[in-house]
């Protein structure tokens, strides 16, 4: 089922310090999560889902675009995006989902939460 997302104005200034190639990954993620700002984050997920025409995106670049997205810690020192482990398998999750995105009749995530030590926001 499709989702809709927002991309507010304030979300370019807010990642000034990531490459453009991060900052064009984090619009994706956005778009490529589920309605609890969660999401399976593999490389050859995100390559399927973000870059599905683009034969030049390596997995390596992924990675790096998206440990810079893990990385980036904005002003109240929240990590934009918190990458975690389940069984072996690769999620991550927006932590300030809630205060951008609002979501009509969400639907619960078939994913794994992260872990509870991971969180800085409810809801």
């Amino acid at each position: 089922m499709a989702r809709i997302r927002t991309i507010k104005p304030s979300f370019w200034a807010s990642l000034g310090m990531l490459s453009r190639d991060a900052r064009l990954l984090t619009v994706g993620l956005v778009s490529m999560s589920d309605d609890a700002g969660r999401f399976v984050a593999t490389p050859s997920a995100i390559l399927g889902y973000v870059y599905p025409l683009d034969e030049n995106v390596t997995p390596g670049q992924v990675r790096k675009w998206l440990g810079e997205c893990a990385s980036h810690v904005g002003r109240d020192g929240v990590p934009l995006v918190i990458i975690y482990d389940v069984d072996g398998r690769q999620f991550g999750h927006f932590p300030h989902w809630r205060r951008h995105q609002k979501i009509n009749r969400p639907q619960p995530s078939a994913l794994p939460a992260p872990p509870a030590d991971a969180l800085f926001e409810v809801g």
